[in-house]
């Protein structure tokens, strides 16, 4: 006990850290040692800093140095799901020296990847005078959006001014200009992909009516729009503005469209902005819905946010990334087959599809 006592004590320390700092160090040698995970975050979130935990044990015999030529450093790498490094690795000194058989743990902030999914943390020793392997560690973890970019639709609606930002309130374009010029570029998108005045729309997320203003002058009396959106607020100005009698306008829920069978059957059904921001599991069941009100051979048009990085989704109500292939998969299972009509730059690890999912007859 007495031997123990004088081992662990300052003075103890002190004279066994001459010894070894006086002993000759081998030009090459391994890292042997352990690294291991005492405490990580339960989620991470991109770009956001958290506190991991990290235990460093020396099991070699040579002195670990926290500085100088010599050091020991803990290096953080990110690893996707595909195995592949993302963003660059992060190195960090040892919280103290450590001599042979010691150990010490290490609290250190690190930082989000720059995206969302479910990614690994790999920790690492490393040192300039190592040789071989080094002792290393991964620990899986799903990472999300901030939640300060989360965003609840129904306060949005309750606190806007619909009289003099109907445009912006959901889309949040610079201008009225802008808002007018991304309908007409929709509508010119739906033709394209065979609407016509003659077609019934189902307009899903149609918020204040940006659609239903791109279709008024468009859709013959023969045709019809039924708009929905979970923002009761929207409907009814969405219902004072655009007064055609084959127009409707309904409060719907986040899974739930609020239309009978006899609405329908539609033509097209339209998700501008919509899966950019729900689950894929409410994805899913709104597509179903759907379902039940499309005609074979109908179609929906939709824009996705996709990624590797995922593995089924990941990210908040601000915004979604999914699996391309999960979510075709999950869309066949329904009837319906996929059609990427648009791909467009997005983020680091993700792009925005539209996609054109057609009905089986």
């Amino acid at each position: 006990m007495l031997t123990n006592l004088l081992r662990t004590s300052p003075v103890g320390r002190l004279a066994r850290q001459l010894r070894w700092s006086l002993a000759r160090k081998p030009a090459k040698s391994a890292l042997t040692g352990r690294v291991s995970v005492q405490t990580a975050p339960a989620m991470g979130e991109a770009n956001t800093p958290a506190p991991w935990v990290v235990r460093v044990e020396n099991h070699s015999r040579r002195v670990w140095s926290r500085t100088g030529p010599d050091a020991v450093r803990l290096r953080a790498q990110w690893i996707a799901r595909t195995g592949s490094a993302f963003g660059v690795p992060v190195e960090t000194a040892l919280p103290r020296t450590l001599l042979p058989g010691d150990w010490a743990d290490a609290t250190i902030p690190v930082n989000g990847p720059g995206a969302v999914g479910d990614f690994a943390l790999e920790w690492s020793l490393v040192a300039d005078w190592s040789e071989g392997d080094s002792p290393t560690i991964r620990t899986p973890i799903a990472v999300t959006f901030p939640r300060s970019i989360d965003i609840d639709y129904h306060h949005v609606y309750a606190t806007a001014d619909l009289a003099k930002n109907s445009w912006w309130v959901v889309g949040a374009y610079h201008s009225q200009e802008e808002y007018a010029k991304s309908a007409a570029s929709r509508r010119g998108m739906l033709i394209e992909n065979g609407l016509t005045p003659d077609s019934r729309v189902l307009d899903i997320g149609c918020g204040t009516g940006q659609m239903a203003m791109a279709l008024e002058g468009y859709l013959s009396d023969r045709g019809a729009y039924f708009g929905t959106d979970i923002g009761r607020e929207g409907i009814e100005f969405a219902r004072r503005t655009y007064r055609r009698p084959n127009f409707h306008f309904a409060v719907g829920e986040m899974t739930r469209l609020p239309f009978p069978l006899s609405a329908g059957p539609f033509d097209v059904a339209i998700y501008f902005s919509v899966f950019t921001h729900t689950f894929v599991d409410e994805s899913v069941l709104l597509l179903a819905e759907t379902r039940r009100l499309m005609r074979p051979g109908g179609a929906v048009i939709a824009d996705i946010i996709v990624s590797d990085l995922v593995e089924r989704g990941a990210g908040n109500r601000g915004q979604m990334w999914v699996n391309r292939e999960h979510f075709v998969r999950l869309a066949a299972a329904l009837g319906f087959e996929a059609h990427e009509i648009a791909t467009f730059p997005w983020a680091d690890g993700a792009v925005r599809v539209m996609f054109r999912f057609v009905l089986a007859g």
